[in-house]
């Protein structure tokens, strides 16, 4: 069987490389003796992480389309729950014309960590306000474990760092749902919980770890199967 990956948000904003814009261009016509300067438009294919500065996280980034073809040839099964999804609703430009992480598919984790269900937006509703209002009111023992592993714990009289606040409950789901990886490209997640002395089933690993890990089970000849959660998906 493929082993189980849970996908970070900020995955699959990396993975939107192929964004059809209007990109503006200057033009001079000659209409009978006036010469007339104006604007045009191209329709064009842009890639966001040509932008990124950061070589390290450019390096990770242009991994992805790989990762994704293992997912696509059942290799890896990659998951998500209710909350990442939201998650992205929030994210722009992730109308890529390669489709939702190149085409992948990722499948949405039912009752993870546990069965709940809550209405996220309409009429008055703030939805990220209303996620933020479940999240800080789960009474879980493992779960305030990774809020201070994952950097989200900020003193009894502060509220929790909205992000890190996430950032645990993904990786307390992944828990839940036997994942092996938590797959993302969030550094500072990374060595935060690295320094921390809470140690999790899940690792999270960015592309190009995950990438030699499979190498590692192929040439041992072997691939590691963890069973699909017995918990419902939608």
């Amino acid at each position: 069987m493929s082993t189980l990956v849970y996908i970070d948000s900020n995955v699959l904003k990396f993975a939107a490389t192929e964004l059809r814009r209007f990109k503006p261009r200057e033009i001079q016509l000659q209409w009978g003796p006036l010469s007339i300067q104006t604007v045009v438009h191209d329709n064009v294919t842009i890639n966001p992480n040509d932008h990124i500065m950061n070589a390290e996280l450019r390096s990770e980034a242009d991994l992805l389309p790989e990762v994704a073809q293992a997912g696509k040839i059942g290799t890896l099964n990659f998951v998500q729950t209710a909350e990442g999804l939201y998650e992205t609703w929030g994210l722009p430009n992730l109308d890529s014309e390669a489709g939702k992480f190149y085409g992948a598919p990722i499948r949405v984790l039912a009752d993870i960590p546990f069965a709940y269900a809550r209405v996220m937006g309409g009429g008055s509703i703030n939805g990220a306000e209303e996620q933020m209002r479940f999240l800080t009111g789960i009474r879980n023992a493992r779960f305030q474990e990774l809020q201070r592993a994952c950097g989200a714990y900020q003193g009894a009289t502060k509220p929790p760092n909205r992000n890190q606040l996430l950032d645990a409950f993904h990786l307390w789901s992944a828990e839940v749902a036997t994942c092996s990886f938590l797959l993302t490209l969030d550094f500072k997640l990374q060595r935060v919980f690295a320094k921390s002395k809470i140690a999790s089933s899940v690792r999270i690993v960015r592309p190009s770890e995950l990438l030699q890990e499979m190498s590692l089970l192929s040439d041992e000849g072997r691939h590691v199967g963890y069973p699909t959660p017995s918990c419902g998906v939608e």
